[in-house]
């Protein structure tokens, strides 16, 4: 299997090449120096050219104070670029992997699990751009 990882150098980036390093899959490890996941011709080429069956999206702006300033970059990587990864990967019949955050569910009450159906209740403008990648 193919796996594309985005947002390979940040933490959950570099949790999952750890995990994968005796793993028989190939993975593409990619930041935004390998892939520019708010360009959708640059993802869908990446997609097709390594036959991606698996994307895993660990990209994201996650500096939440500065989201605040900085909403319309915010909205590009969290929202924009995931529906780049999600068109991509529709595209080719793979699967993607979007990560959440407990800013999507903040005003949720704590230690109560999510449900897949349970509606947004966003903390911030990084908690509502995430949303909107959802």
């Amino acid at each position: 299997m193919n796996i594309l990882i985005t947002g390979a150098n940040g933490q959950l980036g570099n949790c999952i090449r750890n995990a994968a390093k005796n793993s028989s899959d190939h993975y593409i490890f990619t930041d935004v120096a390998e892939l520019d996941i708010t360009n959708p011709e640059t993802v869908s080429k990446m997609v097709k050219d390594n036959d991606v069956n698996l994307i895993v999206n660990c990209a994201a702006y996650t500096n939440v104070d500065k989201a605040e300033d900085d909403v319309e970059f915010a909205e590009l990587l969290n929202a924009t670029a995931v529906r780049n990864l999600a068109e991509a990967a529709c595209d080719k019949g793979a699967t993607l992997i979007h990560i959440s955050t407990d800013y999507v569910f903040g005003k949720e009450p704590y230690n109560v699990p999510c449900r897949e159906d349970q509606e947004g209740t966003p903390t911030g403008v990084y908690g509502l751009t995430k949303l909107h990648g959802e």
